[in-house]
């Protein structure tokens, strides 16, 4: 993928701070400027808007912005407004025109984020219980770059009390199998940030939660997740349900249910004027195993979002798509960005693996420049395995393999009859936070069948077997998966009865 485009639109780590001069007097003029909060990371930009209306509220045509910085070493601004975050630190930018003025106060951060002042915690090693922390300093620094999480706990990580919390490196592994009531997992979360304004989250893997990552709480502005990856994620992989901004640079979803939210669960302020802008990232959806609703597998869309959710702005992004969404737009679930909430677009890619056209109406341009590319078919499918490629090549793991994969029945199991009778199609279920590398069916713990070494679809596993080498009677079906390290994991039984 390409490196973000200047200018970009974007709030990524920064507090921006307007401040608007003017009278309701139709005389007189008044300067706002949007967006109205965000954070930098140095070396990325921000297009600052500075509008001039009247004070009935229209634009002023014609009307110059002059833009001046309080500190070049920190941030500095072109004469169109594009701030560029030059090194840790705050600067005031303001911008003047028709006599009226209006700043924005700017607050640039390092990447990694433990280069940054602020006391060092460190978690490492094996952890099998969950890290609750949520009076951390303000300007902590988690260093959890050889953790791996294995805890039975529904939330292995919650952290925060404190702006400016950076989170960085590790694994969590969850161990739950995929056929998981969804209401079990819908409250199984990898990392609950509360109270943490200008979250920073970088270099971890999530592996089988209900929600990867979530911002659950109205002081979770500004957030950031960078270099993230998110595998197999049964409820949303990002969950911004308080309608904060926030930034996603250079992170791989690998399996949502649904890929981001932004729907409220309880009262919350209107995030229409808040902005999150995802940029550099690889999202697939996953048809799951149990679902909230309908029949089985089925997964929603990538954007669960509000009315009063927050704007979007789309950079050099890739989404694949093999199924549409099952509850729809009625239910807030969008497999485009939802109407009225795209506020910037330039060169993404959608894969549509399904069947039929894609089942919603993508921007292709968006003022002037490409927003969508909408992939299909085998051209597709190599687009996106390359773009898979380039970001595991660019972000080697370098921990050990010590998660063993996830594996139940399908059918029979989630669905399908137990009684079998001639040949028959075997399905199971397997993911594992690497790869899987084998799935082997057994009838009362003896092979049959040969290992399959090759998904028939993404998670599944189908063994079309002849059941009339067996002695009619009852048996106990399983699947055993295996991955590369050498990790196995037995499925739960199913009692079939075989009847020929």
């Amino acid at each position: 993928m390409n490196a973000p485009r200047i200018p970009l639109l974007l709030t990524t780590s920064v507090a921006l701070l307007a401040s608007c001069g003017g009278t309701t007097n139709p005389g007189s003029v008044s300067l706002t400027l949007e967006p109205t909060a965000f954070t930098l990371v140095v070396g990325e930009t921000v297009q600052l808007t500075g509008t001039l209306r009247d004070g009935a509220g229209n634009p002023v045509s014609g009307a110059s912005v002059a833009w001046t910085t309080s500190d070049a070493t920190r941030a500095q601004v072109t004469s169109s407004g594009l701030v560029t975050g030059m090194a840790a630190g705050s600067a005031t930018i303001t911008a003047s025109s028709g006599g009226d003025a209006a700043t924005a106060a700017i607050t640039g951060r390092g990447y990694p984020c433990l280069n940054q002042a602020g006391p060092t915690m460190m978690v490492s090693g094996p952890q099998t219980s969950a890290l609750d922390n949520t009076s951390l300093a303000a300007d902590t620094k988690l260093d959890a770059s050889t953790a791996q999480f294995q805890t039975a706990a529904d939330v292995a990580i919650r952290v925060g009390g404190n702006p400016r919390v950076c989170y960085h490196g590790g694994q969590v592994l969850g161990q739950s199998p995929p056929s998981t009531p969804w209401s079990t997992m819908h409250d199984r979360y990898g990392m609950v940030v509360r109270d943490a304004g200008f979250f920073q989250l970088e270099g971890v893997e999530f592996f089988d939660y209900g929600d990867g990552v979530s911002m659950d709480a109205q002081g979770d502005a500004q957030w950031s997740i960078r270099h993230v990856h998110v595998t197999y994620s049964r409820d949303d992989c990002v969950e911004n349900d308080f309608l904060n901004s926030g930034t996603i640079d250079s992170s791989f979803f690998d399996g949502c249910y649904d890929g981001m939210s932004s729907e409220e669960y309880t009262s919350v302020p209107d995030g229409s004027s808040n902005l999150v802008v995802i940029r550099n990232s690889l999202w697939r959806l996953q048809a799951m195993d149990q679902a909230y609703s309908g029949p089985l597998p089925n997964h929603n869309a990538f954007w669960k979002w509000s009315a009063i959710g927050p704007k979007l702005a789309l950079y050099d992004n890739v989404f694949r798509a093999d199924h549409g969404s099952e509850e729809g737009n009625g239910a807030d679930m969008f497999m485009a960005p939802r109407p009225g909430k795209l506020a910037d677009c330039e060169s993404n890619v959608m894969v549509w693996l399904g069947s039929g056209p894609f089942p919603e109406t993508l921007p292709t341009t968006f003022h002037g420049k490409p927003c969508f590319t909408l992939m299909t078919g085998a051209a597709g499918l190599t687009y996106w395995n390359n773009a898979v490629a380039q970001w595991q090549a660019n972000h080697p793991n370098a921990l050990a393999d010590i998660g063993s994969p996830i594996v139940s029945l399908f059918s029979p199991g989630v669905t399908g009859g137990t009684t079998l009778a001639g040949t028959v199609d075997l399905t199971a279920t397997a993911v594992d936070d690497r790869d899987v590398v084998g799935v082997q069916f057994q009838l009362n713990g003896l092979n049959i069948g040969s290992e399959l070494t090759a998904e028939s679809s993404p998670t599944k596993y189908l063994l079309s077997w002849d059941s009339h080498g067996m002695v009619n009677g009852p048996y106990t079906l399983t699947a055993v998966a295996r991955d590369a390290a050498g990790n196995t994991t037995t499925s739960a039984g199913v009692a079939v009865t075989i009847s020929n």
